[in-house]
Parts: C-alpha cells; structure tokens; sequence
C-alpha cells in the first residue's frame, strides 16, 4: 500500500506515515478532581462513559485490522500473481561469455567444482520491467529459472540478483550462468538465434515479491521477444589485403569486414573460422580471434589463406574475381561458418553447430578500377618511315617498360600481355588527340614484382595512322625531332597471364590512360654534330670536290630510318655548298656518316677565309640547314625541314710543311745567306702543285729569316696522300751577335738545357740579353762543361714560325692558298759552331774580390793575464765558380778600434768551386796589450757585436790549371758579442730546502745561461752577488767550472743563499720575494759578476771585465700556479645567529683549522693572522667574512690553528645565499667555495716575515642539517585549551641537528600535516629557537585545527588521539615558518615525518539506562544517562551525538546492535578540563525485533558495552568540530522505572523464551498500566505476595502461589475477573471483585 492514511478517535490517534507507526494519546481536558471526601455519585451519560468510548475504540481498531488482514494476508498473493502475469520483460542486451565473471565466483549453482564449457555459459543480461503495477515492491527469483524455447526446455539461469519495481516498471540486471539441459536442443535454437529475424523464450519458475510489509511467492511464466541475428544481412568489406604468400601455401588474406548484427544479444565467439567461397569455388578459410559479437557494428580482421586452385574452371573463375577488382568491379562472395572457440582453442559444440549455418554474401570490389599500370616507358624504338606510306611507320622496341603496383603483397609473375595502345597528344589541358594506334598481341613478358616493373617487347608493330589526323600526326613528328623530352599520351587495357601462389590466372580488364614520353632528336642538336675529317677528292673549275665524314649523335630514344636527305652547307650565313646523306638511317646514340658536298671557296671572301684557316689546322664553324626539298616523305617533310644544325670544320691535323734544314756557310758570318729546303705533306686524295713562294722565318718573335722566291718554272708538285721535298731555297739570316746569342740562350732554354752556366758566361762576359738571369758561379756549371756540345744541342731545338702565300693547283680548280705554320722544325749540322762567339774577361780578379773570410766560434781557454788559447772556427766563401787552392804566406794581424790585439797565422787553404773552404784551428793568441784586452773583454761582453779587422798580402789562387798570384786581402769579421747577457739568464728552478750554517737559508738553483757571443769561455769558475730593489740578498756562485759555449748554453749548477736580514727594508724586501713566489709572481732579480778565474786562480783582465757585469731582471721564478699554502680550511664548529642580521648573521667558531703546505723545506710558522673570505657557490659569491687578527698556533705539521666570533657573514647574493641555506638545511653535506686571502705573520731563520695577500681558493665542506633526519620526535601532546579557532595542545619534541652547526632562528612554525588525509590539520609554534648540534627537546604549542583543510581530519585526529590511535604526521615547513628572510626557502622546504600517539581517553566512565518495561520490550525506548570523564587540559561540551551501542553476551553469544542515540543535548553538558559530568538523558532508540537479545542482556551478569560514536563537541573557548569515538567495555546498569536490574538473574528452570513468549502475551492482553505493574512484579521477585492493582473504576486481583519455598522454581497462575457493573471507587479504595470470565492467564509452564 502506498500513500498516507489518518485514523483519528476522541482519544487515540493512529497515524501511518508509510512504514512508519506512531501512537500517539491525546488529552481531551478531561481531568479528575480528587478530595478528601468525593462527591456523592452522579449518574452520567453512557456516551460520556470512558468505558463506552474504549470499547468503541476497540471495536473500530478490529475492524480495521480485520480489513487490512483479509487485503494484505488473504488477496496479495493473488495481486502479486495478478501483476506478475500482466507484467512484460524487454531485454535490452545481453552478453553471453564463456569466461566466468567474478560476481559469480564463489556462488553455488552446480554440483560440479567446475563448469563444463559445452553445457554452460554466463549471461549478462540488461532488462526492462514494465507493467509491473502501481505497488512498490522488491521481487527475488527462486532459482533455478527454466528458460523454453518453442516448449523445449534448453537449460537453467539463476538469478542472483534481487530487483525492484516502482510506477510501473523496474529493471533487472543479472550476470547468470546458463545451464544446458538439452545440447541438441540448444545447439538447434543457437541455429535459429543466428538465423531469424527474432524468437520467443519463455522463462518459467518462481519468485517472491514483496510490497506492502508482505511476501507473496508467484509462478513465473514469461514469454521474452528477442531480436535474433537474422543471418547477418548486413555486411560490409572495407579492406582487402592479401599481404603475402602463405607458408603452408596459398594467398594470405586479410579482410576487414564491418558485421552489423540486429540483434541485442552479444556473444563471446572467441576465434571464428569460416570458408570464402565465390561462385562455387572454394577459395579458402578465415578466421577472427577475440570475437565478442555485439548488436550493431562489429569490425572483425578476418585472415586466413586463400587455397590453390588445381582445375582451370575455378582458375578461371578466380581470375575473373581478380580482374573485377582491379577493373572496379564488384563480385559476390560468400563467408561460411566453420567453427567458434571462445577460448580462442577449444570449439563449444553448440556454438559451432549455430556458427555454420552462418553464411555472409558479402560484395567484393571498390569504386572505381584500381591504378595498376602507373606508368609507361617505350624504351628505346626503331621508327622506319617509308615515302609510300608515310603515316605508317614500322616500329620495334625490344623492352617495353610498365611500371606497375599490385596492391597485394604475395609474389606474382607475369608471364604474357597483350595490349592495345592508342597514342594521343594534349592539344589543351582537357582534350587530347588520338592520332595513332599499335595493336599488341599476347607476347611474352618478364615481371620484376619489387621493383613493379613489367617488360615486353613490341616486334614488327606498325604505328598505324587514324585516318583525317594526318595532322596531328605530323605534329607529332615536329615535336618528337623538335623536343629534347616530348611527353604524349598512351591508353588502352592490357591483359595478362600471371603465375600466383594459387595458380596461373589470367588478369583481365587492366586499363590505362597515361603520359608517356621519348627523347626527341633535337633537331640533332642535342650535342654537336661532329665534322671528323674533310677530303678534297677534285675540283673542277667551279668547285672543289669534297668527301666528308661526320659524326652525327641521335639523342633520342628511337632509330629512325628517312632516305635520301638533303641541307644546304654554310658558314657565317653564306651558303657554300650542299651536303648530302644519302638512305639516312640514324641510329641511337653516335651515327658515322660520310657526306658528299660541292664547295667553291674563291666565290667568297668567307669561303676563301674558311680554307686557309681549314689548311693552318683551325676549326672553322658551319652550318648544316634543312629546307623544303629536304626529303620526300611527307610525313617528315615539316620536321626536317625545320633542321638547323651548328658544327665545327676540323682545321687539317697534318701540318702541310713537315720541316725544313739550314747549312751554314763559312761567309755567313759576314753575308747572313743560309741554304735552306722545305718538306711538303700532302693531306688531300687530289695531287697538288706549288709555283711561287713567299715566306718568313720567324722564333718566339725574333727574326731568323726571309724567302721570297719564283719556281714556275720547276713548280713544286706533291701527288695525293704523300710528302715531297722542294730543292734548296735561300734564306738571309739575322747574325748581329746579341741575336745569335739570344737565339742560343732561348733555344737551350727551349731544349731544357741548363742556362746557369751560359748565363754565367755571359755574366762574365759582359752580356745582358732578355732573360738572361744574374747568376752566381757554380760549381756544377762548370764541371765538364763544352761549349762547342752545348751550342749544337741547343740548335736543335730551333722550330721557325712560318707565314706563306703559295700559287695552288688542285685538279683543274686554281687558288692563291695564304696561310700560317708555327713550329716548323728546322735541323742544323756541325757548322752551326762557326756562330759561337768567343768571350774572355779577367776571371781570377773577380774571384778574389768576391771571397768573404768568416769565422763562426772562437773559443778562448785556459786565460792567464798574457795569453790565451784560442780555437778558431770558420770559412772562406764565395771564392768563385772554380776549384782553387788560397794561401796566406804571411800571418794575419787582429785589431780592435784601431788598436792591435794581437796576431795569428792560417795555413793554405783549399778552395772548393762554389764551396770555398771551412777550417778548425787552434793556436795561441798573444796579447799585445792587457790593458787593450781588459777594455776589448769588457765591451764584448757588455755589447752586442764587436768588430775585428783583419789584414794581410800576397794572397795567392791558382784556378783552371793558371795560379794568379800578389793578390792583397782586407777583411772586416763582425762577431756576436755577449751584449751584457740579457735575457739570457734563466732561474729554471730553485729551492730553499734548509736554514744555512753560514745564517740565513740555504738557496740552490739551476741556471740557464745563454750566451749569445760567438767567443765562447772555458772557464775555472765564476762569481755572482744577487739583490732585489738594492737589498743584497746573498752570495751565488757556479757549483765547479763555469763553461759558456759560443752561441750555446750553459746549465749551470748554482749554490748559496739568503743572509738574515736586519733592517726594515732588508725584510720589506725579501718578504716581498716570497710574496710573489706564493702568489704565483716571477721576482726580477740584479745579478752582478764578481769574477772569473782561470787555471792559475783570478784573471786580472777578465775579472775586471767581468766586475763590469750587471744582469737585470734575472727572474726568480714563481711556480706555474700560486702554491695552495692553505690546502684546507676545516670550521669544526659554526655558530649563526639571524636573529641579529638576516643578512648579515654574526658568525663564529671555537676551532678553526687550516692546513699549511709549503713550497719549501725550511722551518716556517704562523703566529698572527687575519682573513677575507668570500663564500662561493656555482661559481657566484655567496657571503663574505672578514675576520680580524687572531692568535694562531702552527703544529709540526703545518697545521694552523685560530679561531673568531662574532663576524658578520655578508651576504653577497641573497638568491643564492637563501639557496644555499636550503641545501644546507635539507642535505647531509654542502661542498661550497672558500676564496679570499689571509694575511701572516710567518717566523724564518731570515726574520719575521709579514706575509700579506696570502690567497686561497679551495672547497670544504659543512655537514648539513640533512633535514634534521627527516623525522621528529614527539615526546608529549596535552590539550590545554581552545579557542574558537583552534585547539591549543602544548608539546615536547625531539629535534636532531646532525651538523656541527648551532643556528638560532628565533621564532618559527611548522604546518602539521596528517598523513592519511594528506591535509593540514594545524601549526606548531616555537619561540626563540636556538638549534645545536645534537638532539635537542623543544616546548611547542600546537595550534591543532589553525588553517585545517579538511574538516574530517581534524574529526579523526581527535579520534585517534583519544582513544590511543598512533597518528602519523608530517611536520611541514611553509613560507610563512619563519621571518627571517634567508631562511624561508629552507624551512619551508623541511618535511619530517613523526607520530602522535593519543591516550586512553577512556570518556565513558559508565552509562544507567533507565526506561519503562513497555519502553524497553515494547516501544524500543529507552534513556541513558552517561557519565564522562575529560582527561583534557581544557573543558569540552556535547552538542550532537550519533551513537550506536552494542553488547556482546557472556556466554559467548554473537554480539548484537542493542540501540543508536541521535540526540543533541539541551542542555549542554559540559565536562570540565581533568574532570567529569553527568549527562541529562539521552533518549536511545533500541533495535527493533531483539526481545529476546535485550531480556538476555539484562540478566547477562557482566554488564558493558561497546560504544561508537560521532559526536560534535565545543572544546574550550569554542572551537567545535565533529570525531569519531569509540569505547569497548563501558559499565552500564539498567533500571526499569526506578527499579534496580542490575543483579536479577532469571530461574534456570524458567526458560527465556519461555519468559519471552509470556510478555508477549502479557503485553497483547492487557493494558499499559496492568502490565507495567504484573512485569515489574514478575522482575522485582515479589510473586510470592498479593497484590491488588486498581485500574480507572475497576480493580484487578492478582493471586499468586509459592509452590517451592525456594525462589529456583516459579510457577504463577494469575487470573484476573472484572464486574462490569461493581460501583466505581475512589483512588484510595481497594476493592475485590470476581467474575466467571478469564481474562488472561500467564502461560508460564512448571
């Protein structure tokens, strides 16, 4: 029943608002007076009697109860059978699978453990119910459920599913499994499934429904119309590929099929098989995988292989198929079921049975024919064009090339093809014109698959002319002789025979429509035709004959065969003749011709040009034209016509003089008259005569000579093809003696002879003629040299130029031939030697004056003060072209500035030609004057160069067998002087490894002395004294003998060292040496000399030159890089205060090490020192620090010690600076730079050294705070109050700071984070935080709930908290965690995991439930009454309580749901901070239906609870939010109206239910009051009195019988009379009454 029905009385109200009941009394103002003593009675009227209107009351509530039962318990099954038969089923899908779902995995349906997969299968059904009536009900099917079809019983479904209708209708969603009873019957139906167009089953059994409180269980029987497949009408091809060939054999294919199914039932098909077939002809099988049928659309991938075929009729046949598809026709094939396996393997019986009625007609083919044939290449053709049929020329190609895409991927081979070929040309962009035809028969052809190319030959095929397009036609041929590429259009259809994998098939309907294109002749211009040689075979009066052979180059792709052509010959657009090619056939490629042609070259100045130039060998161009009468056939006549070709006229490639000689004469030296004769070849088949020459001689443009002479009358005649000589001819010579010997030098250079020695000779002579080069004498030159040889040889060289003009005669044709010839070699004979001149000069002088004496070292020895030894090395050069022995009789005398050093004596030398001569020698050299040599000693060693003149006669030279004598020499030898050793003083290295005997530190080093003077010293010993800014640092000597080479040096070992210094300056000064050795600085140093020392001690004249010596800038060097004197500096602690400057933090640290390593092996200490250091990171600076001077420490290791406070710590970058304070903060190590300088006070055995700008550059690490760990420790949690805002909980947490650094911080927060809500749940504040290395406990106030962001989570962290839940938490820095500036990014970075572990809250202390008996048992009401506890620090009140209690019995019973308290308290308890409360009642709704529970949990002895709870709560100022609690284990203690139940325990022989089916009675036989009372009674132990219970004006007498003395066993009869008519009594009157009418009786059995 649905809707709202109120029942209303006088006094009672019945209300039914839907399912739910509320009894309600109502006060009619009808109220007793009582008084001492009453009113005498009064008789009232019976409808104002109570007892009237309680009887009516009564009497209307049976009525109505009566008329709901007999509706509800006696016509509803009825109804509910009713609705069921008119309701309707659609099925709006349903999925069938073979793969078990999950919802049906652990329910029960068969005996089997597993399903068999050929008798069940799952449904997953999707219904509609309608009709269903106007009730609201649920409806649960009785399974199994038997499903028909056409009164057969195919199987089982259960349903597991309950559903429900309202309004009409309800759906049903079922996932079942189908159970087959009848394969045979199903495998029938699945038949009729795939192939109707809908079918009926009908679904037979029971089910419950349930409506209006009541459960009526019907029949089920009911037809369902089903959409079946209809044999799949609708199916559609939109891919065919055959990708390959088959392993096994065959066609692969894959077919991309769209199956449009009609009907809403999906099947899993799994893998399907099914056999392609066209007309008849099985062509193979096919098969999906992972088939899911669905209604609608399905795209399957069907593949498999096409099979090969053995019988030509389905050869045939398949062929025909293939050629519709690729001709854009459709054929219809058909797709027969085989099987289906689900499971992809195994096929279901039932399922394949139905599959193979399955029969798909599907069309085959595409829209439009596929573009097999995608282009055509002719190849190369041979075209022969006849005149009698000029339009039908005869054609062969031998590899007609198609270009084809199969667009299948299995092989092929094509094995034949026959074509018809319609030639066309595109007059515009749309039209073309068909011109020709070549029909080509079946012929065998060679396919290439991959590369797509199929090749044919065209034999004896005829380009056969449409007759009306002669036109086109010729066009045709213009533009094939015109273009380089011409491209016109080929079409027609081809068909082929093709080997497959299937069989050999005939391929049909292949049509084509595409340009094609040849290479055009060019007009033969393509390249140039090429004129190889020209004959003059004859001439006649008019013309001269000619034969010519030429080269002519087909660039097209075809032969072409013309006749007789002909064109006109010209050049410079004079037509000279006509050339002739007679039956022209051009093949392709080159094409060698000979030509016949007339040529008249007198007619013209052009034609006269062009054979004297074609005589002197040049190339001539010319032109070859076509014209009208070119050739005969018409269909040609345009295009040759229009010939225009250029060619070059290849000059002669014989020269016609082959050469010449000349005999010289012993007059013609004086008349210049040589004879000479001449050699002819002649080139041409026609004898040729010459009567008159006129010629000139020339070489390289000088003249040689003239001819000019008339022999008409013995002419000079040369027959065909062959060479004569002409009688001798005089020639007048050019012999001025500059020409001849210009002549001779040009021609050797002409015969590659060497011209140094003739250039040499003529030098030497005087001569200076064109090219003539200055040469130096060499050697060489002269060596063997003759003259008389080298004249002849150069002769031979000589090839005159010549130019002539000749009276020529060819056959019966006469011309003047002018022409030129170079290089006309001319040979010579012994005379030629009588042009030699003879040349002589005087030689032996020039040697002597050229020679240059030199000497390369001198090295001075073993010096005393008059003398030393001296070893001279050097050279005489340039001592001319010849052999010669030099000598110096007397001695050679050395001075100096005019002032004689001394003398020396050099013996003979020999003198080699070009070489001259090289001498080592040695010999005392005596000095003429010390004090000249102290002065000469010390100016070669101060200065640069130095100049020694040396002087001597009576030179003697004897040279080619002559000896020239008295020859005087005077020479000047310039030497290198030592130029005061500048920069030539070189400190390679020094150390200083200890502090000296002698006072001060020892020094040693290695020199590099190079000497840059020729003179060279070997020397005992040297000394040096060594300063710096004229401070004396201390002695430095060589180490043994001092050895200076002559333009060498020297390594020279030196050792002395620093003496102590005593005054401000001396310090000042070697501090700042050693300053600039630690900053990687050279030191310039003064070192003076002292003296030298030869083999008997100090030499006077060399140590006092020597003391002369003054070597600046002598470099100490610094090393390559400044020496890391402080290898590491190491803070073992740090101390950073940003509470004082953010930017500026002062700084300190107790221990601060550095490490020293010094260059040196000396003692070296610090006592003082300060330091500025700039903090890098990344390459940028971080900070600065600058601290003042400290005391400082220096280990025997070199391990300084010092340490600073309060040092501001600059910060340079503040980006940075934050950064790096945020790896500091987060990483267990932070590597950064530490760069600056330091300034010491250094102890050394030389003084105490101010050492200043002492730099560092180095890393070092600080250990980091590695994010404290990464953890916290919280230690305590107490709430100690609220706000309205927040809940403050004051705590105690463990902070570990793994460096070594003490930070203060000041003031900073963290967000607490609870990890399972990942949602901010409040803030931890501490206060002036100062932290240390180590763990350190801190006092915070956590703001729990300041800035939460999830409502629920602070819920559950009060939960968990109360009830000693651990929390994990994360501590979370912010941006908002601190002030300080540098610090934000850092702190806002630290995430620490920790947890909060909560406490026994313990709330509930206990819990009184109090109530009435009809309350508790009847009315499922009750109150409670609950006593808490706060263990907070901060008071907290109640203001909604949602709570659910359940009590597990002793006994070990099932726990049970006793009751729920929805209640918002009014008022408000609260329960103060550390102390405790008593609730108001709480009304608790109890269970309904537990009677029997709740009697048992009131006698169960051990009386607790559990209670859960979400309950909203104020804490402390006013901070509300809303937990869950719960707590197991609560006392509790019940009352019914007053009365103590706490202890009662029932009788065992008195059963519960028995206890319980009693009140049940009780309560339905009485009244409230009447039975509140005979319970109370029965549950306080007072059976064993009377009791007189006065009820309204009438009066109940209740007798009870003790039959045991014992309280074990009771058994009480109770009956209870009433007299209708006994008089009314006051309160206070007890009156007894009988009647004979039982009233009730309680059923308690003994």
């Amino acid at each position: 029943m649905s809707g709202n029905i109120d029942q209303t009385h006088e006094h009672h109200v019945v209300a039914n608002h839907g399912d739910y009941y509320e009894h309600r009394s109502v006060d009619d103002g009808m109220m007793e007076e009582y008084s001492e003593k009453p009113p005498p009675p009064q008789k009232r009227p019976f409808y104002k009697k109570k007892k009237y209107w309680i009887i009516c009351s009564i009497l209307s509530a049976i009525i109505i109860i009566v008329v709901v039962c007999l509706a509800v318990f006696v016509f509803f099954p009825m109804i509910a059978q009713s609705l069921m038969n008119q309701a309707g089923i659609d099925v709006n899908a349903a999925a069938i699978t073979f793969t078990k779902p999950d919802a049906l995995q652990n329910t029960v349906y068969s005996k089997r453990d597993g399903d068999n997969l050929n008798t069940t299968f799952y449904m997953n059904m999707d219904s509609t119910l309608k009709n269903t009536g106007p009730f609201s009900a649920k409806i649960k099917f009785h399974n199994p459920v038997d499903v028909y079809y056409n009164d057969t019983l195919l199987g089982n479904i259960y349903i597991f599913n309950d559903t429900s209708i309202s309004g009409g209708h309800g759906s049903l969603n079922a996932i079942t499994p189908f159970m087959i009873q009848d394969q045979a019957a199903f495998a029938a139906f699945a038949k009729q499934m795939l192939a109707v167009e809908s079918f009926v089953w009908t679904l037979k059994g029971k089910l419950d429904i349930t409506a209006l409180t009541r459960t009526a269980t019907v029949n089920l029987n009911k037809d369902i119309n089903l959409k079946g497949m209809n044999g799949f009408p609708d199916v559609k091809i939109n891919s065919f590929q055959l990708p390959g060939n088959a392993p096994e054999g065959g066609i692969l294919v894959e077919l991309g099929t769209v199956l449009n199914s009609p009907s809403p039932i999906g099947v899993q098909l799994g893998t399907i098989k099914l056999a392609v077939g066209y007309e008849g002809v099985a062509l193979g099988t096919v098969q999906a995988e992972n088939v899911n049928l669905a209604g609608g659309e399905n795209n399957l991938l069907l593949k498999g292989t096409l099979v090969p075929q053995t019988d030509n009729a389905s050869l045939a046949k398949v062929g025909n198929l293939f050629s519709n598809y690729v001709s854009g026709k459709f054929s219809n094939t058909t797709a027969t079921g085989i099987s289906a396996a689900p499971d992809g393997v195994n096929p279901i019986d039932w399922l394949s049975e139905g599959f193979k009625t399955v029969q798909l007609n599907v069309a085959l083919g595409v829209a439009e024919p596929l573009k097999i044939i995608t282009g055509v290449s002719m190849g190369y053709l041979d075209l022969k064009f006849d005149a009698n049929n000029p339009y039908s020329p005869s054609v062969n190609a031998p590899e007609v090339k198609a270009n084809f895409n199969i667009p299948f991927g299995f092989t092929l081979n094509i094995t034949d093809v026959t074509q018809n070929i319609t030639l066309g040309i595109n007059q515009t962009t749309d039209k073309t014109d068909n011109f020709a035809i070549i029909n080509v028969p079946m012929t065998p052809a060679v396919s290439d698959q991959q590369a797509g190319l199929l090749t044919f030959p065209l034999n004896n095929g005829v380009i056969a002319g449409i007759g009306g397009q002669e036109q086109v036609f010729d066009k045709y041929t213009y533009d094939l002789t015109a273009s380089s590429n011409y491209t016109f259009m080929v079409a027609g259809q081809a068909s082929t025979k093709t080997k497959t994998p299937i069989g050999d098939i005939d391929l049909s309907g292949i049509s084509f429509t595409l340009p094609t294109s040849l290479k055009g002749l060019q007009f033969l211009n393509g390249s140039a035709t090429v004129i190889n040689s020209l004959d003059v075979t004859g001439g006649t009066t008019e013309n001269l004959i000619l034969s010519i052979n030429v080269t002519m180059n087909n660039p097209a792709d075809f032969s072409i065969s013309t006749g007789d052509v002909s064109f006109l010959m010209g050049s410079n657009g004079t037509d000279l003749g006509v050339v002739t090619l007679g039956n022209l056939s051009l093949a392709r490629g080159e094409n060698l011709k000979i030509a016949s042609a007339t040529f008249n070259p007198k007619s013209s100045s052009v034609g006269q040009n062009l054979l004297s130039s074609f005589v002197m060998g040049a190339d001539n161009a010319v032109s070859i034209s076509g014209y009208q009468n070119s050739t005969n056939i018409a269909s040609l006549s345009g295009a040759l016509g229009a010939v225009s070709l250029g060619s070059t006229l290849p000059g002669l490639k014989t020269a016609l003089i082959q050469g010449a000689s000349i005999v010289v004469s012993d007059d013609t030296p004086k008349t210049g008259i040589v004879s000479t004769k001449v050699k002819l070849a002649n080139p041409f088949s026609a004898g040729l005569s010459i009567t008159n020459v006129v010629a000139s001689a020339t070489y390289q443009g000088m003249p040689v000579g003239n001819i000019d002479q008339d022999i008409s009358s013995n002419p000079f005649s040369v027959s065909g093809k062959s060479t004569g000589e002409s009688n001798a001819l005089d020639m007048k010579m050019n012999i001025e003696p500059a020409s001849v010997a210009l002549l001779l030098r040009t021609l050797a250079v002409q015969g590659g002879l060497e011209t140094t020695a003739l250039d040499a000779l003529l030098g030497l002579g005087g001569f200076h003629i064109d090219g003539q080069e200055d040469v130096a004498a060499d050697a060489s030159v002269f060596q063997g040299f003759n003259i008389s040889q080298y004249v002849m040889q150069a002769m031979q060289s000589l090839a005159v130029d010549l130019q002539l003009k000749s009276a020529l005669v060819v056959g019966q044709y006469e011309d003047d031939l002018s022409f030129s010839q170079a290089a006309v070699k001319v040979s010579t004979d012994s005379t030629v030697t009588k042009l030699i001149p003879i040349v002589g000069q005087p030689i032996v002088q020039q040697i002597v004056d050229g020679a240059v004496l030199a000497f390369e070292t001198i090295i001075l020895s073993a010096p005393t003060d008059t003398q030393f030894t001296v070893q001279m090395k050097g050279s005489i050069t340039k001592a001319g072209p010849l052999d010669a022995d030099i000598s110096f009789p007397v001695p050679l005398n050395v001075a100096w500035k005019g002032t004689k050093l001394g003398e020396v004596s050099m013996p003979t030398i020999q003198s080699k030609a070009d070489v001259g001569a090289n001498f080592d020698v040695t010999g005392t050299f005596a000095i003429s004057s010390s004090d000249g040599m102290a002065e000469f000693a010390a100016y070669m060693i101060n200065n640069q160069d130095f100049v020694w003149d040396i002087t001597t006669s009576g030179v003697a030279v004897t040279a080619l067998g002559f000896t020239f004598t008295n020859i005087s020499m005077t020479k000047s030898v310039t030497l290198a002087g030592c130029n005061g050793f500048k920069d030539a003083v070189t400190i390679k290295s020094f150390d200083l490894p200890s502090n000296d005997p002698a006072g001060g530190i020892t020094l040693v080093a290695e020199t590099s002395i190079a000497n840059p003077s020729q003179v060279g010293f070997n020397l005992a010993g040297v000394s040096f004294e060594s300063y710096y800014s004229q401070v004396d640092l201390g002695p430095l000597g060589s180490n043994g003998a001092a050895v200076f080479p002559p333009k060498g040096t020297a390594a020279i070992s030196m050792k002395g060292r620093l003496i102590p210094q005593n005054t401000a300056g001396g310090l000042k000064a070697v501090t700042e040496v050693f300053e600039n050795y630690l900053s990687a600085k050279d030191t310039p140093l003064t070192v003076k000399g002292v003296s030298g020392s030869g083999p008997n001690g100090v030499v006077g004249w060399l140590s006092s030159a020597f003391q002369t010596l003054a070597i600046q800038n002598v470099i100490l060097p610094g090393p390559a890089t400044a020496p890391k004197l402080i290898s590491s500096i190491t803070m073992k602690d740090m101390n950073l205060d940003f509470t004082q400057d953010p930017w500026a933090p002062p700084t300190g640290s107790n221990n601060v090490q550095a490490q020293l390593k010094s260059p040196f092996g000396f003692p070296l200490g610090v006592s003082k020192l300060n330091m500025d250091a700039d903090a890098t990171y990344g390459g940028q600076k971080v900070a600065s620090l600058a601290v003042p001077d400290e005391d400082a420490t220096t280990s025997s290791t070199g391990l300084v010690t010092t340490q600073f406070k309060n040092v501001p710590f600059k910060v340079a970058n503040h980006d940075i600076f934050s950064a790096f304070v945020k790896l500091l903060t987060l990483t267990n190590s932070v590597t950064f730079g530490l760069e600056g300088s330091t300034n010491a006070i250094a102890t050394t055995a030389i003084g105490s050294l101010s050492l200043s700008n002492i730099t560092f550059d180095l890393d070092t690490t600080l250990g980091g705070f590695n994010d404290f760990g990464g953890t916290v420790k919280l230690e305590s949690v107490e709430i100690s109050g609220a706000t309205t805002e927040y809940v403050i909980a004051d705590i105690s947490f463990l902070l570990t700071n793994p460096s070594n650094i003490t930070i203060t911080v000041g003031d900073i927060n963290f967000d607490v984070i609870m990890n399972e809500f990942n949602a901010k749940i409040g803030r931890v504040y501490v206060k002036d935080a100062v932290i240390p290395p180590g763990g350190k406990s801190f006092k915070g106030e956590l703001h729990l709930g300041e800035g939460s962001t999830n409502d629920k989570a602070i819920g559950q962290t009060f939960s968990d908290y109360l009830t000693s839940a651990t929390i994990p938490l994360t501590i979370a820095g912010s941006t908002e965690s601190t002030q300080i500036a540098p610090l934000v990014g850092a702190f806002s970075s630290v995430k620490l995991a920790t947890e909060m572990t909560g406490i026994a809250g313990n709330l509930i202390e206990t819990i009184a439930v109090k109530g009435t008996i009809i309350g508790l048992l009847f009315e499922n009401k009750a109150d409670a009454v609950i006593t808490l506890r706060n263990p907070l620090g901060a008071p907290f009140s109640i203001t909604d309580v949602k709570a659910s209690v359940t009590f597990t019995p002793s006994s070990g019973g099932s726990a049970f749901t006793v009751g729920s308290i929805n209640y918002a308290p009014s008022p408000v308890t609260t329960i103060p901070a550390k102390g405790s409360a008593t609730t108001g009642a709480w009304p608790v709704d109890l269970v309904k239906g537990q009677l029997l529970q709740l009697i048992g949990m009131v006698l169960d002895p051990h009386k607790v609870l559990d209670v859960q709870q979400n309950v909203t709560v104020n804490v402390g100022d006013g901070y509300k939010t809303s937990m869950y609690y719960y707590q197991n284990q609560v006392p509790f203690t019940i009352s019914i109206d007053g009365l103590d139940l706490t202890g009662l325990s029932i009788p065992s022989s008195l059963s519960t239910s028995s206890l319980t089916s009693g009140l049940s009675t009780l309560s339905s036989s009485m009244d409230d009051s009447t039975a509140n009372s005979v319970l109370r009674s029965i549950l306080s132990g007072n059976l064993t009195k009377s009791a007189t219970t006065t009820i309204s004006g009438s009066t109940v007498s209740t007798t009870t019988t003790t039959v045991s003395g014992s309280a074990a066993t009771v058994q009480a009869k109770l009956s209870t009379t009433v007299d209708s008519k006994s008089t009314p009594t006051t309160t206070a009157e007890s009156t007894t009454t009988t009647s004979k009418d039982k009233v009730f009786s309680l059923p308690f059995g003994l």
